[in-house]
């Protein structure tokens, strides 16, 4: 059973037209759409994607500071693998994103969902790459709203999820989906 009809998919914004009406965030995504490179070995993996014709739901939010990384990181990647990528609102979507909770309670974004040419569900990604969950998991949860500790813990944070980050793009991330999406496929 396909994960959206083909008439909602098309309802979904292009990469273009996401970024064109961004509210928060818009020069960082530029930036990282812009910046995105892939290795040799990288193109020829996307190469070899661009004759199955996929396609790629993707989930995110303007205020979402990792979808600010890896959205404009996957619109590129969907380009060089000849994808068809569409850009969804969670909170106005949460049909389809209660179909990918992360860990089964959390409606975490950025949450990318690979489809085939005729919308069958492959795999998902999301919300964070793995070195960078990894990375930030001993500072977390944070304190709660209103706790005079937070502030301090969310920048801790904050510092270590940029730091991360900084380590894994964009190479380590192309290389993360192209795991899912290639293992998904065997």
């Amino acid at each position: 059973m396909p994960v959206i009809s083909p008439e909602r998919f098309a309802t979904g914004l292009t990469w273009g037209e996401y970024l064109a009406g961004a509210t928060e965030h818009k020069e960082r995504r530029q930036e990282v759409y812009e910046a995105v490179t892939f290795t040799a070995e990288q193109r020829a993996a996307l190469e070899r994607l661009r004759p199955l014709e996929l396609k790629v739901l993707v989930l995110e939010e303007y205020w979402c500071g990792d979808a600010a990384r890896t959205g404009p990181l996957l619109a590129r990647f969907a380009e060089e693998a000849g994808m068809e990528a569409r850009w969804f609102f969670r909170d106005q979507n949460l049909d389809i994103m209660d179909q990918y909770l992360e860990n089964g309670t959390s409606r975490a974004i950025p949450c990318f969902v690979f489809m085939d040419r005729d919308l069958e569900y492959l795999t998902h990604w999301g919300s964070r790459p793995r070195a960078v969950k990894e990375a930030v998991r001993h500072l977390l949860p944070l304190p709660p709203q209103g706790d005079p500790a937070r502030p301090a813990a969310f920048e801790r944070f904050v510092a270590a999820l940029s730091a991360a980050y900084d380590q894994v793009m964009p190479h380590g991330v192309v290389d993360e989906l192209l795991e899912y999406v290639n293992g998904a496929l065997k």
